[in-house]
Parts: C-alpha cells; sequence; structure tokens
C-alpha cells in the first residue's frame, strides 16, 4: 500500500493528538488503571507528533521573517 505524504502526515497528527488526549486524561485522573504505561503514551505522542512534522508539506518561500 502506497500512502502521500500529506495524507500520513494527517493521519499521524490525528494519531498523535489522541495520544495527547488519552495521556492527558491519565494525567487528570487520580488512580488512573494506565498510570504506569502514561510515559508511553506521552512518547508514543512525541514520536507521532514528530512524524507528522516531518511528512507535511512545508511552504517553499515567502513566509520566513
Amino acid at each position: 500500500m502506497t500512502m502521500f505524504a500529506p495524507a500520513f502526515a494527517f493521519d499521524e497528527q490525528h494519531r498523535a493528538e489522541g495520544l495527547a488526549v488519552r495521556a492527558e486524561e491519565i494525567t487528570t485522573t487520580p488512580g488512573h488503571p494506565s498510570a504506569d504505561s502514561l510515559h508511553l503514551y506521552q512518547e508514543s505522542a512525541r514520536k507521532a507528533f514528530e512524524t507528522a512534522a516531518a511528512n507535511a508539506v512545508q511552504p517553499d518561500e515567502g513566509w520566513r521573517l
């Protein structure tokens, strides 16, 4: 299956946002059953955001200060 980079970036961004929401839920819920896995959710979200950024289409010119 071939996926274009912008579509992959979009999917990774969506996945990262979902993981970040889950990590926040774990953080804000005392005694959450997934508390021991919080660091895994946070790391997975960070990597998904990085992957999304690396595969996103960036503007070529004209936006730099």
